[in-house]
């Protein structure tokens, strides 16, 4: 894929989320924070807390090897976050800036985007190569361990654990499931078309 075209909002369309940014899970919150994470190495993963909650989408599939970005199928896991753990988790709005924030691209890493919301609007926008140091590698370090211990799916216990290895965080691995079989298909037309065609399937699945 063209990195031009490797955005936070592209990645979140593949994952089935309405925005990186604009997502109402966060613009409807009274304080949430966002942790896009793209490894090197394995598929992406979006943690959202947001007044309490968290929810993690993974992707199966890195999107980074795709063409285009594309809709992926996903893994989803929700939870509920100790009042005292959302609240550690929020404070640390300025610190996150400094030191450990490597914005270059770089091999073998994990970088990130991170947003924090305040009454629905953005409060802080940070981004970043996280490594395993720093303010800002112990921030996504906590929100991944806060992840896996609030959700119990194991696919998304496994990719969050997958992405704590980027940053020091060693999580154990749960045993995964066979997964029913999926077959994609490749759907040609007119946009109106493959609308169509989607809202039919949708339909027939709820029948």
């Amino acid at each position: 894929m063209q990195t031009d075209a490797y955005t936070s909002e592209a990645i979140c369309a593949s994952l089935g989320l309405p925005a990186f940014e604009k997502d109402p899970a966060c613009t409807r919150a009274t304080e949430a924070l966002r942790l896009l994470l793209k490894p090197s190495f394995h598929p992406e993963t979006c943690l959202t807390f947001a007044d309490g909650s968290v929810s993690v989408v993974s992707a199966r599939t890195m999107i980074w090897h795709q063409f285009e970005p594309s809709p992926v199928l996903t893994d989803r896991a929700e939870g509920i976050v100790p009042a005292e753990v959302f609240t550690r988790l929020l404070a640390p709005a300025e610190p996150v800036v400094r030191s450990g924030a490597v914005r270059d691209i770089m091999i073998d890493g994990m970088p990130s985007e991170l947003l924090v919301f305040r009454d629905g609007a953005v409060a802080l926008r940070t981004e970043g190569n996280a490594g395993k140091r720093g303010d800002y590698s112990a921030l996504v370090g906590f929100a991944i361990s806060t992840a896996w211990d609030c959700i119990s799916n194991p696919f998304c216990r496994n990719a969050l654990a997958d992405a704590g290895e980027y940053v020091g965080k060693k999580l154990p691995r749960e045993v995964e499931p066979a997964r029913k079989p999926t077959i994609g298909t490749m759907v040609l037309g007119s946009e109106e078309d493959r609308a169509e065609l989607l809202e039919a399937l949708r339909a027939s699945q709820g029948n």
